[in-house]
């Protein structure tokens, strides 16, 4: 039997080498491994050392902080600093020039939540019991546990409608984090956030966070990226700015194969394949789609720039006053 004619070719040793998912996946490990050694000089050096922890580097401190450093002349909530604020400036400008490519290249933590999620993926294919497992529960879900692309459904499975309403709760726990850091002054969202129980190992943390921290590791077998998807409120502050940037990714309807390969590569489960331009607050600029697409090359989808133009007015009338 003849593959279609959609079907993937088979990439080369250099081809795998040279992709561009290869060069986000190093980026990726570098910071992490930044922010690693990071928290390790500054357990190592003990309580009340000078130095730096892995909060100073998280752009959403300098969310939080944004508020009382303006309004009181240049004081900082607790646990945030200078850097913060630095780090937050730099994420706004990348954020309009790249939309959400911080989310997709540069965060820590979405890159630890895939890589579990490719673990779990990868046992579940070679573990038996697993895979017993994971169709046990498809079977009380009726249909997928991972919100994936399922081909015309008769009605949407309880995964996918969880998926749909759990995307707002991100705005909502933004909207408390920074109203009540504004309000009370101090960092309301810490005693939950997982990055923070995660980067404080070895110091006296919340429970909350610690929690927070153990659902999202358990969440990410099944659900790809699942505090990006649901839950993040940084990725919700750069979804909402990066609707003012011009790049985009954008699908060609005529050069479309319908293969929908775009939506299951992507993990952030957006259906790529049924938008012409991918401006969902959602999209991290991963290019998994991109990589995924088998025409590709033909321009069936990539980045572009939209930038506004100036339409000129239109000529007056012969014998009009205008």
């Amino acid at each position: 039997m003849t593959a279609p004619t959609w079907y993937p070719r088979r990439l080369t040793a250099l081809d795998r080498l040279w992709r561009v998912q290869t060069l986000r996946r190093l980026t990726q490990a570098g910071v992490a491994g930044f922010i690693a050694s990071v928290v390790a000089s500054h357990l190592l050096a003990g309580e009340g050392s000078t130095a730096a922890s892995g909060e100073a580097f998280c752009p959403f401190g300098g969310v939080e902080a944004l508020y009382k450093y303006v309004t009181t002349g240049g004081i900082f909530i607790y646990h945030t600093h200078l850097s913060n604020l630095v780090i937050l400036v730099a994420l706004l400008v990348l954020t309009v020039v790249a939309r959400g490519a911080f989310c997709g290249w540069l965060c820590p933590f979405g890159a630890l939540q895939e890589w579990l999620h490719a673990g779990s993926v990868w046992l579940q294919r070679h573990v038996p019991p697993l895979r017993r497992l994971t169709k046990r529960l498809e079977a009380w879900a009726g249909g997928p546990i991972r919100p994936v692309y399922v081909a015309t459904p008769a009605r949407p499975t309880i995964a996918q409608t969880l998926d749909r309403w759990l995307r707002l709760l991100k705005y909502v726990i933004l909207a408390w984090a920074v109203i009540g850091a504004a309000v009370t002054g101090t960092m309301v969202f810490r005693g939950v956030d997982p990055w923070a129980a995660l980067i404080t190992v070895g110091e006296p943390a919340g429970i909350g966070g610690l929690i927070v921290l153990a659902i999202v590791a358990v969440a990410a077998l099944f659900v790809n990226r699942p505090w990006c998807r649901y839950a993040c409120p940084l990725g919700a502050a750069v979804g909402l700015i990066s609707q003012v940037s011009p790049l985009r990714l954008r699908r060609q309807g005529d050069q479309c194969l319908g293969c929908a390969l775009c939506h299951r590569a992507c993990p952030m489960g957006l259906a790529v394949e049924r938008m012409s331009d991918v401006t969902s607050p959602d999209c991290i600029m991963c290019l998994e789609c991109a990589g995924s697409c088998p025409n590709e090359a033909k321009g069936a989808l990539g980045l572009t720039l939209v930038l506004p133009v100036r339409t000129p007015a239109p000529a007056p009338l012969p014998g009009s006053n205008d």
